[in-house]
């Protein structure tokens, strides 16, 4: 059996003097020929990871950008107004797994059922090489004074070397400061700059029902893989690689056209194609991106000796929940492949339509950001319980029993946010507070002190290229990026307009808190800054902000 190599898109300056980039742009050109009705077109894949032209999961398309029939970027040829049977896209389309342990897998499955299709092109029509691989942008890597963080050049160039259009070439690609320049911002999460890293690949625990201590291996609330779900086209439970860097990477490279941010009286109709879930598979660069995303989950397993869960409820997919199950096209017939996370569980023998399939990558490298791993954040038990002044005896800390969760205090109301910073006040609940504070001055290893979260629930807007930070007390949390804020804010979507909830991990901030002596409080200030000024009439709504405590 053949063993694929996916390489890095830079190599050859990350231009088309890279085979696999010149063969990659080919492809494209070819599934780009096809109208949508053709399964094996470029417009129909894209549209499996989710679309804005008919009502599915994502409900009613907009009128206007970014409704397909008004993207400068899709051809005519692609004959939108000729879709395939109802049946045919209720099947295939609106699919993409987010904000839940689904994610990982989903996306790997969706990556090898298109290299198949562009090898087959490649090799078939085009009389390429048997061995061709999906490149990957690795955006964290800083060996070359941080220029692979630059989207590659064969993007951004008209012209193939034939002369011919170069498909990999998209209008709808703004970057991070809204001028064009595409690239990503690596760097530590920073109150005013947000940046992409790879802090997850510190995570030790894939999803959250598995046992081990707290702290390592959980950053944000729902460690590495998401929550644990059903079949979730958008939701709020974002796993650690999700949330950074996936979705910092989407917002930057998709971008907002600046002119949107500084005339007040602009239409939103100039946001980037990455950044939003129904328009982003349109962009070549997406699918290098979520090669990156699969090379850091497998580089998570394999040098990281971290484990995939091992439950029925994941291995079986959505379908043991009684959800959809997954599926890709292997024909321009749309003959399906139905997977499961079992089948794509690893990168070398998987199983690919009932026959074994087999890839690596050229480097598997735990870490890209920094040339040593940084220091895990939060910090271990261990740490912790020292750092609260509890002696630890080695090898002496237990493994966590089921949590129990409890919502110790609200905002009230909904919190309608400004550019810039919005202010609201967090009241505790007197017992339940005075709870945490007690095991924070009672821990030890036999009395676990309390973990303290921060729920943005119920975010909903339109404008999905912006980044939220957080503060409490003031005291800086973490960025998240609004990716899929539009699609999970629409009222006839799969989530009913529920918005995108975000789980925040305060711990530190608590600890910090107590031993300032400032722990005995009625209520915390949450700070909530937009990074980006919002848009005219671009309503960004926060439901509730709540605070829980997880007791061991």
């Amino acid at each position: 059996m053949t063993t694929f190599t996916r390489k890095n898109a830079w190599n050859n300056n990350g231009t088309f003097e890279n085979p696999d980039l010149l063969w990659y742009a080919k492809a494209v050109q070819v599934m780009q020929s096809r109208p949508i009705e053709d399964a094996t077109s470029w417009w129909f894949y894209a549209a499996v990871h989710g679309q804005y032209l008919v009502n599915n999961n994502t409900g009613e398309p907009p009128v206007g950008y970014p409704n397909w029939t008004d993207i400068p970027y899709i051809p005519a040829g692609a004959k939108l107004s000729s879709l395939p049977p109802a049946q045919v896209y209720e099947l295939f389309w609106d699919q993409c797994q987010h904000g839940t342990w689904f994610f990982p897998p989903w996306h790997r499955g969706y990556l090898v059922a298109l290299e198949n299709l562009l090898r087959t092109i490649i090799v078939e029509q085009l009389g390429g090489p048997e061995d061709w691989a999906l490149p990957y942008w690795n955006y964290l890597n800083q060996s070359d004074a941080g220029h692979q963080s630059k989207i590659p050049t064969a993007f951004t160039v008209k012209a193939l070397p034939d002369g011919s259009p170069n498909p990999l070439y998209v209008p709808e690609r703004y970057g991070p400061n809204g001028d064009g320049n595409v690239y990503v911002e690596v760097g530590q999460d920073t109150p005013d700059d947000p940046k992409a890293n790879d802090k997850c690949q510190l995570d030790t625990i894939y999803s959250e029902s598995s046992p081990g201590p707290t702290g390592t291996g959980n950053l944000y609330g729902y460690y590495y893989g998401g929550q644990e779900t059903g079949f979730s086209h958008s939701n709020g439970g974002f796993g650690d690689l999700e949330s950074n860097p996936h979705n910092f990477v989407h917002v930057m490279v998709g971008g907002f056209n600046g002119d949107t941010w500084t005339d007040p009286n602009a239409s939103e109709k100039e946001e980037g194609l990455m950044s939003d879930p129904p328009t982003a598979g349109l962009d070549p660069i997406f699918y290098l991106h979520h090669a990156n995303i699969d090379r850091m989950w497998d580089a998570w397993n394999v040098t990281g000796k971290n484990s995939n869960p091992n439950q029925p409820d994941w291995l079986k997919g959505p379908s043991a929940h009684g959800n959809s199950q997954f599926a890709m096209p292997l024909d321009a017939k749309g003959t399906p492949w139905y997977y499961t996370p079992a089948d794509v569980d690893s990168t070398t023998g998987l199983n690919f339509n009932g026959s074994p399939y087999s890839y690596t990558y050229d480097d598997l490298s735990l870490t890209s950001y920094e040339t040593a791993a940084p220091k895990a954040e939060p910090e271990n038990l261990t740490e912790r319980l020292n750092k609260l002044g509890a002696s630890v005896p080695e090898n002496k800390i237990p493994m966590s029993e089921k949590k129990r969760h409890e919502i110790i205090g609200a905002n009230a109301g909904t919190l309608s946010l400004n550019s810039g910073e919005t202010q609201a006040v967090v009241k505790l609940d007197t017992p339940s507070w005075k709870t945490v504070s007690k095991s924070l001055k009672n821990a030890s290893v036999s009395q676990l002190p309390d973990e303290v979260f921060l729920q943005l629930e119920n975010v909903k807007g339109t404008n999905n290229s912006n980044f939220l930070s957080v503060f409490v007390n003031d005291k800086f949390v973490r960025s998240v990026a609004l990716f899929g804020i539009r699609m999970a804010s629409q009222q006839d979507g799969a989530h009913g307009g529920s918005g995108l909830t975000f789980t925040l991990n305060i711990t530190n901030v608590i600890d910090e808190l107590y031993l300032d002596n400032d722990i005995d409080l009625s209520s915390l200030n949450v700070v909530i800054k937009t990074k980006n000024p919002l848009p005219e009439n671009n309503d960004l709504t926060i439901d509730r902000i709540s605070i829980y405590r997880v007791a061991q």
